[in-house]
């Protein structure tokens, strides 16, 4: 390994923070606060990738990862307008105090909801939820 190369795995390992919270997989019992998450930041916004699905323009499986996509987006700007559903749900997947969530470093929140989407364990749940949708 070169010395360019060791800095560079250096500064990668030293850029890497490790996680104050450790995330469940979802479950069933996840689905409706997650839902009442969505209808709160996603109301119409759904018409169109629905419209792409049914004119054969996009597949299932495109349309499922651009519907998680936007829900992630949506509540990562919403999350502010709507602390009594996100929190709470984040408290319950991690195990740590809905009041606690808030105060945490910056950044964790966002953090928190990137992880609970790209997750691979959850994509079943997600493909399952998008059908919902």
């Amino acid at each position: 390994m070169s010395n360019k190369e060791k800095i560079l795995e250096e500064k990668t390992a030293d850029s890497a923070v490790a996680k104050p919270y450790e995330l469940r997989d979802l479950k069933d019992r996840d689905l409706f606060p997650i839902l009442d998450i969505i209808a709160a930041v996603l109301p119409d916004d759904l018409s169109g990738i629905f419209a792409q699905l049914v004119m054969g323009e996009k597949s299932v499986n495109e349309i499922g990862g651009e519907v998680v996509y936007k829900i992630v987006i949506a509540v990562i700007k919403n999350v502010s307008a709507m602390p009594d559903k996100v929190y709470p749900l984040l408290s319950d997947l991690s195990g740590i105090p809905a009041e606690e969530i808030p105060e945490m470093q910056f950044g964790t929140t966002p953090n928190m909801i990137w992880d609970i989407v790209k997750n691979a364990k959850n994509a079943s749940f997600f493909r399952e939820f998008s059908k919902l949708l």
